[in-house]
């Protein structure tokens, strides 16, 4: 516990060995899916003629806040792609959260289709980008560029 506590405040006992790994899996999932989320919505917006940066501000505030909303919308918007959190990180996690969801055979169809998308944005040599170039697949797929492409 004292190690615990010296890495951070919020320190929760989700029961036995592995249910820790567990929820950081859970984790990953609301993350990617957030994620995805996001860069429909910018896409959607774009597609729209809706100025990107307004929309954002409008409803960053109410049921759809995130983390990733307020944080890597912007990067997106920008077309910065650097990396917060590498694609070769985030694939590695849902390697893991595919294998789990495998093991107590309960299917991950959003998941799956996100996994799906960083791979392809691996095998383009996007592996070391930030997650925010999930937009990069999603614009192939859509046919839609979001901001301030140079």
């Amino acid at each position: 516990q004292p190690i615990l506590e010296a890495m951070g405040k919020n320190i929760i006992h989700v029961g036995a060995n592995s249910m820790g790994q567990t929820v950081k899996l859970v984790n990953q999932i609301l993350v990617a899916g957030t994620l995805n989320a996001v860069v429909e919505a910018l896409i959607f917006a774009q597609k729209s003629g809706v100025d990107l940066e307004k929309a954002i501000d409008a409803v960053k505030g109410g049921a759809a806040a995130s983390w990733q909303l307020t944080n890597l919308a912007p990067c997106i918007i920008r077309r910065d792609f650097r990396p917060g959190f590498m694609i070769d990180l985030m694939q590695k996690d849902l390697n893991l959260v595919m294998g789990a969801a495998e093991a107590v055979k309960t299917p991950l169809p959003v998941t799956s289709f996100i996994h799906q998308m960083y791979y392809s944005l691996q095998s383009a040599g996007e592996g070391k980008s930030g997650t925010q170039a999930l937009v990069k697949a999603m614009e192939h797929l859509t046919g839609v560029k979001v901001g301030q492409v140079k």
